[in-house]
């Protein structure tokens, strides 16, 4: 009974303490909301709004089109007006991307070109993914419009995509070049590092290559939520011969197999585990 009596009040505190911290978080987005409701035009309040509504996962063109529609063009060059476009405009029909494609240049000058061309090339494949999966005489029409248009990455989207092929067809020299190269330009992407990964457990036997996929799979598992990141990490360090780190890693896939009670998943970590 006393034991049931304290589980009863650690949940009632645990309740209390996520409570206490999501009314917190409230407080906090409310107060930036109001400071940017009294001057839409101030970038620092408006970064730390657009960093808080993301966080929070909640919408953010609003404050993108009320916060911009403050700056005239020219004042996109501006270090804080970049950081802004840099790290939360996204949609390719933007007026701000559109303005970063006509004046490149003029970008990579002030800035570093890495990020500049990285922004780039990130709107852009993320705008034609939907297009190389549900529309592939379009995708080829607007990969048509890029190369015409003299992108300077033109071949780093397109190996994006052509990457798929690459692994469809069991090429593993030249998936392993591409998977090097597109490491490089989309550092970040732990979608593609993941689908990667996948594909090189799929194709690849050399394990000093392997190693090379290894070190960026490493980057999908922190923090260790995603079943098939883990488990695609598990695999490839048990093929790198990192036997303490695939057995780790096996250990989370198992806990996170059972917490989502699929059972594909569950069969597929018992496995794992028998490696």
């Amino acid at each position: 009974m006393k034991g049931k009596f304290l589980l009863a009040c650690g949940l009632l505190l645990w309740n209390l303490s996520g409570a206490m911290a999501l009314e917190k978080e409230n407080v906090q987005l409310d107060e930036l909301e109001r400071k940017f409701d009294r001057n839409p035009a101030n970038p620092q309040v408006t970064q730390l709004l657009l960093k808080e509504l993301c966080r929070q996962g909640k919408p953010a063109a609003e404050v993108l089109s009320r916060y911009f529609k403050t700056q005239p063009e020219t004042d996109y060059l501006k270090d804080y007006n970049w950081v802004i476009v840099r790290d939360y405009v996204n949609d390719i029909h933007a007026p701000q991307i559109q303005y970063l494609f006509d004046h490149q240049d003029s970008f990579v000058q002030y800035f570093s070109k890495d990020d500049v061309f990285q922004k780039l090339d990130k709107v852009l494949v993320d705008y034609l993914e939907s297009l190389y999966v549900k529309n592939r005489t379009e995708y080829d029409r607007e990969m048509l419009k890029l190369r015409k248009l003299g992108y300077a990455h033109y071949d780093v989207v397109e190996d994006y995509f052509k990457i798929r092929e690459l692994r469809a067809s069991r090429n593993a020299e030249d998936y392993f070049y591409k998977a090097r190269k597109l490491f490089r330009y989309f550092p970040d992407n732990h979608p593609m590092i993941k689908e990667i990964t996948a594909g090189a457990l799929e194709i690849m036997d050399d394990v000093a290559r392997l190693k090379v996929i290894h070190l960026w799979a490493g980057k999908t598992v922190e923090p260790a939520t995603d079943f098939e990141a883990v488990y695609n990490y598990a695999l490839i360090s048990r093929k790198c011969g990192y036997n303490e780190l695939a057995c780790k890693y096996a250990g989370i896939a198992n806990r996170l197999a059972r917490q989502s009670d699929n059972p594909a998943q569950k069969k597929r970590a018992g496995e794992l585990l028998k490696l």
